[in-house]
């Protein structure tokens, strides 16, 4: 009996499978004709499919004075990779199956999918109403509404950023699309919506009445963030343009680059480029870039990161290239992929300039603390703006009005920081100031001291010498000279000396002229030859000396104060020179890119120390010190009366000792 009925079953099933094969497998009229369905008889089956599925979600019940309302417990949702799915099809299809949307705001993050969703409103009024259908996420590539009207005809509108305003239902930065429902009627609305940007779909109805009164508050609100951002703008841009610090010129680019990422965000920032499509789809990322950029780049100059870690610091840099080299790709990336890399490496570099700012602020570094306040609330809403991009949160109203909340929160405490800043700089200022109107005050003190000192001892000191050449010329023993003779050297030297430093006085005080005559070189280098001639031969050296027989004969200048710098380097030459040769050559400067006269001083004693290279013509410098004598002046009144001649000095070691060179213009 069982065997029988399952047979039985079997049977049937064949049947049923038959009979679908017939129904489905072919659309011939025959077909058709034999299932005795007509066709009004189908149509109705899908309406009433329809309103089945239809009945899910509730309807809205809106008016002419509906207030703004979040369409979200009303909206049910078809996720589809059908890029061409059209409404007809749509809504012909009764195998299509909508769910509710159970969230209080949908977040889809980064998806490739075409999203449908659709809701039914009910106009219980006697008179026609108009209303409007807003995306308050302006970044969806596109956003398209579809209805039926009375007629059964589909209408359809087209919206998103990648429209130009002139192609949308309205011109206007929102999404909104204006419909209209007749009185005492109910009607199914359909969305799809499809983009590369992060999928935040916060979708809202509204009369004409509230979506002005809607509108008006928040222009109110992004007009006091944009006040904000605007002021500190211009006071940052005046005040670098004031000081000329790079400090407050990275700062203003940072907010510049902050409040244009935000307009791009919210859409405002359309508006100024409303045909620049490419544009409007990378423009918040390359503007992301570019405030990481400067935000990095201000952090490092106004906590001094390059200083305090010259380590730590080659990963700031790293955020920097990175980021340049983002915004640069940006235009060839698909967006999510662009996004997705800047909003990571972002958030990534606050972390790492908060920590460093947080180890500046603990070594007692007093504007590390402002940093740290300003950008405390506004790290925990970057956070939360990551999260919703990332899907993880979902109410992306709150993120972009939180976003303008922090950030302005964020400019005025620094703002504060930029004037603190100011004030170091001017305490800075003043004790720089301070220090040198100290030093000058000293410098002079010492000067008239010296010049006083030496002017005191030059008297007595000239008397000296006058008896001692009395002396010299009384009748002495062969002892007595000599020791006549020792007294006028050192009084000679000793004269030299306080002549160094009375010159020295005059030059750092600026009282030092020079005379403006004609006059020969060749006679103004011979007579300081003469005067050493009698020297080097008591020392048993050659003294050698050459003049070009190109020099000129005259050239205007002082003549005095070139045989004093002459007189100086043969000096030096012959008394740090033991045995061998000294030598003075005069001649035209083989140099022809310039118009100068070349003299030469070189001796073949030991030359100079190697230790001694940068600072020979220093105050108070002696080369060789064992054998040194004299004020350690000489070398740097020769140089200093040589800049004042519009002239250059300087020295190198030969194979065999030292040579000295001035070059005088003429």
């Amino acid at each position: 009996m069982k065997i029988t009925n399952t047979r039985k079953l079997s049977v049937i099933h064949l049947a049923g499978l038959i009979l679908l094969l017939a129904l489905f497998g072919t659309s011939r009229a025959s077909d058709i004709e034999a299932l005795q369905i007509e066709a009004p008889q189908v149509k109705a089956l899908q309406v009433e499919a329809l309103q089945v599925k239809a009945f899910h979600a509730k309807a809205l019940q809106v008016g002419s004075e509906t207030p703004f309302t979040s369409l979200n417990p009303y909206l049910e949702i078809y996720r589809t990779p059908d890029k061409k799915l059209d409404i007809q099809t749509l809504a012909d299809n009764p195998l299509i199956e909508f769910k509710k949307v159970e969230t209080d705001n949908i977040n889809l993050a980064y998806s490739d999918d075409r999203i449908w969703l659709r809701f039914t409103a009910s106009n219980l009024n006697h008179s026609d109403i108009e209303l409007f259908v807003e995306s308050v996420f302006t970044r969806l590539d596109y956003v398209n509404l579809h209805y039926q009207d009375q007629s059964g005809h589909w209408i359809s509108q087209h919206g998103g950023d990648r429209l130009p305003y002139s192609e949308r239902p309205l011109d206007r930065q929102k999404l909104l699309f204006p419909i209209k429902l007749p009185a005492g009627t109910t009607n199914t609305f359909y969305i799809d919506i499809h983009s590369s940007s992060s999928l935040h779909i916060p979708l809202f109805i509204t009369s004409a009445r509230a979506m002005l009164e809607t509108s008006e508050f928040r222009y109110k609100l992004d007009g006091l963030f944009y006040g904000i951002s605007s002021m500190v703008m211009l006071i940052s841009l005046f005040v670098s343009l004031l000081v000329r610090k790079k400090l407050f010129c990275y700062y203003f680019i940072s907010v510049l680059a902050m409040t244009l990422s935000l307009m791009a965000l919210d859409g405002s920032g359309y508006a100024l480029w409303p045909n620049a499509i490419k544009f409007q789809e990378v423009s918040i990322v390359i503007f992301q870039c570019l405030n990481c950029i400067f935000t990095t780049l201000f952090a490092r100059k106004y906590l001094l990161l390059h200083r305090a870690f010259p380590k730590a610091d080659l990963i700031n840099r790293f955020f920097i290239v990175y980021c340049f080299v983002a915004m640069i790709a940006s235009p060839f990336l698909p967006y999510f992929m662009a996004s997705f890399s800047i909003i990571i490496a972002e958030s990534l570099a606050i972390l790492w300039i908060c920590g460093q700012a947080a180890v500046r602020a603990h070594q007692g570094h007093k504007p590390a603390y402002i940093f740290l306040t300003a950008w405390l609330f506004l790290f925990a809403i970057i956070g939360f703006v990551a999260a919703a991009n990332l899907g993880l949160s979902h109410n992306y109203i709150n993120s972009i009005y939180g976003l303008k909340v922090a950030f302005s929160f964020q400019f005025v405490i620094m703002l504060a920081g930029l004037g603190y800043q100011i004030h170091l700089f001017r305490l800075k200022k003043e004790a720089a100031e301070m220090t040198a109107i100290i030093a000058k005050t000293e410098i002079t003190a010492k000067n008239e001291l010296l010049a006083k000192v030496s002017h005191e001892i030059r008297t007595p000191l000239n008397g000296i010498l006058g008896i001692v050449e009395l002396l010299h010329h009384s009748s002495l023993n062969k002892i007595q000279q000599e020791q006549v003779n020792t007294i006028h050297y050192s009084g000679k030297a000793l004269s030299q000396i306080l002549n160094d430093i009375l010159d020295h006085t005059r030059l750092g005080s600026g009282k030092l002229t020079l005379q403006s005559i004609n006059y020969s070189p060749e006679q103004a280098a011979e007579k300081v030859v003469d005067i050493f001639t009698p020297l080097a031969q008591q020392k048993n050296l050659e003294f050698f000396y050459f003049f070009d027989a190109k020099l000129p004969e005259s050239i205007c200048g002082d003549p005095a104060r070139l045989r004093q710098i002459l007189t100086n380097l043969l000096s030096n030459a012959i008394k740090f020179t033991s045995s061998g040769t000294v030598q003075m050559r005069v001649k035209i400067d083989p140099d022809l890119s310039v118009r100068s006269i070349l003299f030469e001083v070189e001796d073949s004693g030991p030359g100079i120390d190697q230790e001694l290279t940068e600072t020979l013509f220093d105050r108070f410098t002696q080369g060789n010190t064992m054998q040194a004598s004299g004020s350690g002046l000489g070398l740097n009144i020769a140089k200093q009366l040589a800049e004042l001649m519009g002239g250059e000095i300087g020295y190198k070691n030969t194979q065999r000792g030292a040579l000295f060179w001035l070059a005088l213009p003429y």
